[in-house]
């Protein structure tokens, strides 16, 4: 082995020169007084194997040099030599690319051949592996992610080789192949079409015992499906973060080189060569002991990255080491080392290091033979875990914590409340579970953003803790959906207490972002043993009883009880129902009439769903409308009444109705939803009816949800000729400013002021004058809803209303019904008209 020696002070180069002579001839040195000289020497021609470098030289710092070589990637081992008390410099070496280092301190020179022997068969170990290629398997669906990652690869690693393919079942299918274009590391992402990585890797690792390094690469907030993989055998998983691809070439090395490793030292088990395989681990400690002498050998330099100790304390005791074991792992470790067999042992231990740092590091020992096989030395290595068990303690808190807000989630909730359960089970006594969910958390989210969102989520989960004592426990579903467990409660006083504190905690302002932001909470209360015995039945109860509070009013609490129950039933079963009530035929419409007062004719009718159960018989829109709403069912409902509506309309006109205005009306779902207008164009254009003979109603507080696009929506729908009315005007939050900027044709009194119109001096009667008034200072037609007395007709006529719609005119009726009562009305109101005509004036 060829040796460049850098080294200025002539004493210690001879020093040197001479021992290496005596105990290392195979070595050939050569020497370099300075940077210059050594410069030139590198520069020269033919390069040395190994670089011995003095970290102080009289032209510059030995960095210099190691900063040269690293630079221009000559294939060079280098090892740092330094004076005692130069740990930061050394860091600095090891950083720059320094394969080792020897500190000139008490017999060194009887330990520098062993070092440079391993530093020069660990470089070159090294070297080899980077050089030879790695086959890679991707398997993405992703087309763009495939061609992104080859090309990152392609530039910065040339030597990984990636072929890809789409499906699970393709991996299997290019793993059973096999041929010399096997791949040596499998990449997969998790979210495959068809088999996932975590049934691929489960079948590559428990069916088919496949050693091939896996490595997963999962989307951000799917960490807890990539331990999964982990649990199952895959090798390490990246996340689609913005360093991901920077990352992937090293993840991929190490975990090839690691499989191979394990692979040659399970080769290499009963030869002598294992420590010199063991010496090319990066960042282990190895050792070389004299058992019968009490004398250790060679320790590597990471000795005393892991103790903080130099390694010289081992020169003056052997066993030195042992001082720094935790006291609670001395005995396990002293029982280890006197159990070892034929010189083998393995041992896990935690090691308390002078500056207060703990370290965990794993510890194997094995024999080394003479030639005639008998052991006459000890060798092993100790690796730093530290980081392992960090990792593992992190994927154990995630496994059973919510990422976000660290409170436990579903899995270590069930733990908890089992373990309470039976507690209270034991004790006879009783216990109680809170369901929480915050009230319109989702505007703080499409408003501010999920990160303003997700900060609040912490705030809350915070508050929580604070409220509550150390015995209760606190999880997150998920989203903004809480559960509290409260143990050894007295009487239902207690978790009604406890809910009135966390609504008051949660009610105070919460300062995010610069945002002062205000939520509230809802509660559902379920009790052992009163309601349920196991969890899910509490859980389930709970939830229901949740639901009972946000109904109320929301920022209240419920208690369950088993009629909640029987009604949540009922909703259920009625939801199932109405979501096959459409291709079932079930659903039909009603049409009621709108009279001109002033006219006396029909002007238009409105279009009211209505649903034939095949059980329950005619459901009313009250009993099923709010039921569509809040499962969002209502936009598949709307558009079958708009469509079915329109082309009714059509055989209407064809019938020679060509005067009537058809009125439907629309939800607040259907106002959010994008691409209202053009499916109102598309109706229109498939039934042939004129936009202007359309009439959409519309209430004020589906408007006021989100103005903006509300205003922009009737705007482009009225270019188009479709006209507008603002149904049960009065009963809503009322924006004057906003309303006058709307398209509107048509007020509809809410049926509730109709009703008082009788009554003298009655509020209602001076409502219905006000908004008859403004109505007809926006130029807008006026119709009262619900007129059912000839009395209350008078009465609007003499205030100056345009039009009725109620009992009084005509019930809601089929469509084949409502052509027999528009002939009749009609016959009516000409004979009306024709004894007018004819009566005599009063004189």
């Amino acid at each position: 082995m060829k040796v460049l020696y850098v080294e200025d002070n002539a004493q210690d180069a001879d020093l040197t020169h001479r021992s290496l002579a005596r105990s290392a001839p195979h070595l050939q040195l050569t020497t370099a007084g300075d940077l210059a000289g050594a410069r030139s020497l590198l520069d020269a021609g033919e390069l040395p194997d190994l670089l011995l470098l003095d970290m102080r030289l009289p032209d510059g710092n030995g960095l210099e040099l190691l900063q040269h070589v690293r630079e221009r990637n000559l294939p060079l081992t280098v090892v740092m030599l330094t004076g005692s008390g130069d740990e930061a410099t050394v860091v600095a070496a090891l950083r720059g690319g320094a394969d080792d280092y020897i500190v000139k301190q008490g017999a060194y020179l009887d330990r520098l051949p062993l070092l440079l022997q391993i530093a020069w068969t660990r470089f070159r170990f090294a070297s080899e592996q980077r050089a030879r290629p790695i086959r890679v398997l991707y398997a993405e669906r992703t087309a763009t992610d495939v061609d992104l990652l080859a090309r990152h690869l392609m530039r910065f690693a040339p030597h990984i080789l990636v072929s890809a393919v789409s499906t699970g079942e393709q991996v299997i299918a290019r793993l059973d192949a096999g041929g010399p274009e096997m791949p040596q590391v499998l990449l997969l992402d998790f979210q495959l079409p068809g088999m996932n990585a975590l049934e691929l890797v489960k079948l590559l690792r428990q069916e088919r015992d496949l050693d091939l390094p896996i490595l997963i690469i999962t989307g951000h907030g799917d960490e807890d499906s990539a331990i999964q993989t982990l649990k199952l055998g895959a090798t390490d998983y990246l996340v689609k973060q913005d360093d991901m691809l920077r990352r992937l070439p090293m993840a991929i090395e190490s975990a090839h080189f690691r499989v191979q490793l394990e692979r040659e030292r399970g080769a290499l088990r009963d030869s002598e060569a294992r420590f010199h395989q063991m010496a090319n681990a990066i960042g282990d400690t190895f050792w070389l002991a004299d058992p019968q002498r009490h004398s250790v050998l060679y320790v590597s330099p990471g000795f005393e990255r892991i103790w903080g100790e130099p390694p010289t304390v081992l020169q003056q005791n052997w066993m030195a080491w042992q001082r720094a074991v935790h006291p609670n792992d001395l005995g396990m470790v002293t029982k280890a080392l006197a159990a070892a067999v034929d010189g083998h042992f393995s041992l896990e231990c935690r090691i308390q290091r002078p500056d207060g740092q703990l370290r965990h590091i794993a510890m194997r020992g094995y024999p080394a033979n003479d030639e005639s096989g008998q052991p006459f030395r000890r060798a092993g290595v100790v690796q730093d875990i530290t980081e392992r068990k960090a990792q593992e303690a992190r994927i154990q808190h995630l496994a059973y914590h919510d990422a976000l807000t660290g409170l436990p989630n579903r899995s270590l909730l069930m733990d908890r409340l089992a373990l309470t359960l039976a507690h209270a089970q034991r004790q006879r006594g009783q216990m109680a579970l809170l369901f929480l969910d915050l009230d319109r958390f989702k505007t703080i989210n499409d408003t501010l953003g999920h990160l303003v969102g997700d900060e609040m989520l912490k705030c809350v989960a915070e508050r929580l803790r604070a409220v509550l004592r150390d015995d209760d426990t606190v999880a997150r579903l998920g989203g903004d959906e809480f559960v509290i467990v409260l143990p050894d409660i007295e009487d239902v006083a207690d978790p009604a207490h406890v809910a009135e504190k966390l609504m008051a905690s949660l009610s105070r302002p919460f300062q995010i972002d610069g945002h002062e932001l205000h939520v509230t909470c809802s509660l559902g209360v379920s009790l052992f043993p009163r309601d349920g015995e196991d969890a899910e039945t509490l859980l389930k109860f709970a939830d229901t009883a949740l639901y009972k509070a946000k109904g109320a009013g929301r920022n209240d609490y419920r208690f369950f009880s088993p009629e909640m129950d029987a009604r949540a039933h009922d909703k259920l079963r009625l939801e199932n129902d109405l979501r096959r009530a459409i291709e079932r035929h079930e659903l039909l419409l009603h049409y009621q009439p709108q009279m001109d007062l002033l006219t006396g004719k029909v002007r238009g009718v409105e279009a009211l769903v209505r649903w034939l159960h095949p059980r329950l018989g005619l459901i009313a829109p009250n009993d099923f409308i709010p039921l569509a709403e809040e499962t969002g069912l209502i936009l598949e409902i709307g558009d079958w009444v708009l469509n079915t509506a329109c082309q009714q309309l059509r055989r209407w006109r064809e019938q020679g109705q060509t005067d009537l205005v058809l009125a439907v009306n629309l939800s607040a779902r259907q106002l959010q939803r994008p691409g209202l207008d053009l499916g109102v164009a598309r109706t229109l254009a498939a039934s042939g009816v004129p936009a202007h003979c359309l009439e959409l109603e519309i209430t004020e507080s589906s408007v006021m949800q989100d103005p903006e696009q509300a205003l922009a929506l009737l705007r482009r729908l009225h270019q188009m000729g479709v006209l507008f009315a603002i149904d049960d005007f009065g009963t809503g939050y009322t924006n004057f400013a906003y309303l006058k900027q709307l398209p509107l044709q048509a007020l509809k009194i809410d049926r509730s002021f109709i009703q008082g119109l009788s009554q003298a001096g009655g509020d209602d009667a001076a409502i219905a004058e006000a908004i008859i008034a403004m109505s007809r200072k926006m130029n807008l037609r006026v119709i009262a809803e619900g007129v059912e007395t000839e009395e209350q007709r008078l009465r609007l006529q003499s205030l100056g209303c345009d039009g009725i719609q109620g009992y009084l005119l005509a019930r809601p009726m089929p469509a084949e019904a409502l052509m027999a009562w528009l002939a009749g009305h009609a016959a009516h109101h000409a004979s009306a008209s024709d004894m007018a005509d004819t009566e005599p004036a009063s004189l």
